[in-house]
């Protein structure tokens, strides 16, 4: 199951935007952001969380990312998007073996 959550300061009442299924459990999660600046020049950076953590967590984690960023550019940016994914582990006890 892949979980993916993308949010933009162009998003009307800055709500993300969700497709798939939010997983219950902590999940590793693939984070990357895209800044902006009035010059035209496009900043796009990812990294992968380490430990395993849940959605509130991971929220957490990249709007302290993008505050940093904003902080260091000064509040210049004409706009700033992130995506958080998540691909969900496999199955072990299926019945039947695995599928092909």
């Amino acid at each position: 199951m892949t979980c993916s959550i993308f949010f933009s300061t162009e998003l009307p009442n800055d709500r993300p935007q969700v497709s798939g299924a939010l997983p219950r459990a902590p999940q590793r999660w693939t984070m990357e952001w895209c800044v902006k600046t009035p010059d035209g020049r496009t900043h796009i950076n990812n990294s992968r969380t380490i430990q395993r953590a849940t959605v509130a967590e991971v929220n957490a984690i990249m709007a302290t990312t993008i505050n940093g960023i904003k902080a260091e550019i000064g509040d210049l940016a004409t706009f700033i998007s992130g995506r958080l994914t998540s691909h969900g582990g496999t199955r072990k006890n299926r019945k039947g073996g695995k599928r092909r």
